[in-house]
């Protein structure tokens, strides 16, 4: 007999209000476990809320489950999440090599040392997303399409089942777009973890996206 693989996510009636204003109203939605998803909408649509309330970091009225479990009892280390303000401030003062080791803390804890797996799996995510030659530079002086790659670096150093990247492409010019979202789509095909990219720009859909849904008026639509 067949086991069916739970879904990534199940969501079921899930609103969020905030500062008495609906952002999202009674949205269910089901995400295959290994899919990858993208989320448009004009700026100010909902979709960074959307993203954050999915990831645990947002309130909300409804139901998530994530593999089969309610979000609130999710093991969090097996979310990956890349935000708009991702690691590239100016005067951030750490290097690459930091800003990744800080992915694998979050699987495995701040208290443990590194192990020799440990090192093994940060190496190969500074190889796969191809930043091992500034392993050594300063964040804050990095450039914008870098400095993305380190933030997709970190989350692969923690190895998660579901990635969710807010507006990844913001701010980097356009073969730096299509260099990362190249990255992204070679990374989910290896690792096969279910991927959901919030995005405004719809000439930037990756081919190998299995549902691309709209955020309008609050309420989610599939196109």
């Amino acid at each position: 007999m067949s086991v069916l693989k739970a879904f990534a996510l199940e969501i079921e009636n899930l609103s969020v209000v905030l500062a008495g204003k609906t952002i999202l109203r009674n949205i269910s939605l089901k995400i295959n476990d290994g899919s990858f998803t993208v989320i448009t909408g004009a700026n100010g649509a909902g979709k960074s809320v959307f993203i954050k309330t999915l990831c645990g970091l947002q309130k909300h009225l409804g139901t998530v489950r994530m593999f089969g479990q309610d979000l609130k009892k999710n093991d969090k280390s097996i979310i990956g999440y890349v935000p708009q303000n991702n690691i590239s401030e100016k005067n951030c003062p750490i290097s690459v090599l930091e800003a990744v080791n800080i992915g694998r803390y979050v699987k495995s804890g701040l208290l443990k040392k590194f192990s020799d797996k440990d090192e093994r799996i940060v190496k190969n995510a500074l190889k796969f997303a191809g930043i091992e030659h500034i392993k050594n530079s300063t964040v804050g002086k990095i450039s914008g399409g870098e400095s993305q790659k380190v933030s997709i670096a970190r989350v692969m150093a923690q190895r998660p089942r579901i990635v969710f990247l807010d507006e990844p492409q913001a701010g980097i010019d356009i073969e730096s777009k299509k260099d990362f979202l190249n990255m992204i789509e070679k990374l989910h095909k290896k690792f096969k973890f279910t991927c959901i990219i919030v995005t405004h720009d719809t000439d930037c859909v990756p081919a190998c996206s299995d549902k691309i849904l709209k955020i309008e008026k609050s309420e989610i639509l599939e196109l």
